[in-house]
């Protein structure tokens, strides 16, 4: 049973995607030492949801509360603790990333579809645990709200984000929403990875956009290939698409005003040549067509289809 309860679980989930949980009570306290306070409070007072929405930094240390939280409804003995720290608890059901930084696919959804249909075995409650809940699609969203909504048994439903706001709502408007007060530490370690990303990423955002705009076919290659794989989480998302509208703006200010104060001064030599190559109202339509991703951002489609559906209409409306 055991052994089939993890393939259901982890279906064809990567080694590398799940962290080493065996002292996750100590992270979960060092962490987030308030919010575990407030699920401890909620259990020993009998006043516990069924479904939580836990949203905040710190993917690792989100996972390592989540189990905690588990563990005190599962049980807090040594033997239990260590059982849901190998993710091995036949009465715990996990669906995390197949890899870093993917979505959370409807194959996966579906295939916990037989465990949210049956109740526990051990314990008097059984406990799901489902990370980046932002990813979820539309159709993967509603098929696991079907069962949220009609649970088949004692159940705890734990749903793991960085932002509610980016998750939809329908989802969030069923679940407790805890927002997570990070350590300083945790704190710390997610600004130093905006930071990184902001480092290693924005130089491939300006090579793409600027592929986008020659009309070069290769945009597409590198699109795939290099730019969207350094895009792993929503917010990383949101400044991709904050720097491409700040570089459609620079654009047409190169072309349309005699001193453009710019985002991306060090550009100049690519505005300029774009300048000369394209008419304003050519430019002006590229801009309006990047500001349009914000219409956009709450639609579940993977950022690489909203990238390439862009450089497409670019390409038309600069041809």
């Amino acid at each position: 049973m055991v052994a089939t309860k993890k393939k259901v679980a982890a279906a064809k989930q990567e080694e590398s995607a799940v962290f080493e949980m065996a002292d996750f009570l100590t992270l979960a306290k060092e962490s987030y030492p308030e919010n575990i306070q407030q699920l401890q409070q909620a259990v020993a007072e009998d006043r516990r949801s069924h479904l939580y929405l836990l949203a905040g930094p710190g993917n690792q240390q989100k996972l390592a509360l989540a189990l905690a939280f588990a563990s005190m409804v599962l049980g807090d003995d040594e033997e239990t603790q260590e059982r849901i720290s190998r993710l091995d608890h036949p009465d715990l059901v996990t669906v995390l990333p197949e890899k870093k930084g993917a979505a959370i696919k409807i194959a996966q959804i579906r295939a916990i579809t037989p465990e949210l249909t049956t109740t526990a075995l051990e314990s008097p409650v059984k406990v799901f645990i489902i990370d980046r809940v932002e990813t979820l699609t539309t159709a993967a969203a509603n098929s696991l709200l079907k069962f949220i909504e009609e649970p088949a048994g004692p159940q705890l439903i734990i749903l793991l984000a960085n932002k509610a706001d980016d998750v939809l709502q329908t989802i969030v408007s069923r679940a407790q929403v805890v927002h997570l007060l990070p350590s300083p530490e945790v704190a710390k370690e997610a600004a130093a990875s905006l930071a990184v990303f902001q480092e290693t990423a924005q130089p491939a955002v300006f090579k793409w956009f600027e592929k986008v705009v020659a009309r070069d076919v290769s945009s597409m290659v590198f699109l795939q290939t290099t730019l969207i794989k350094l895009i792993d989480d929503k917010e990383k998302e949101e400044q991709v698409l904050l720097w491409l509208q700040q570089l459609a703006r620079d654009l047409f200010m190169q072309k349309t005003v005699d001193q453009p104060v710019l985002y991306f001064p060090q550009l100049v030599g690519f505005y300029k040549k774009a300048a000369e190559r394209y008419q304003a109202d050519q430019l002006q339509a590229v801009l309006e067509n990047v500001l349009s991703l914000d219409k956009l951002k709450n639609v579940q489609l993977a950022l690489q289809s909203k990238l390439e559906k862009t450089a497409l209409e670019c390409a038309i409306l600069l041809g």
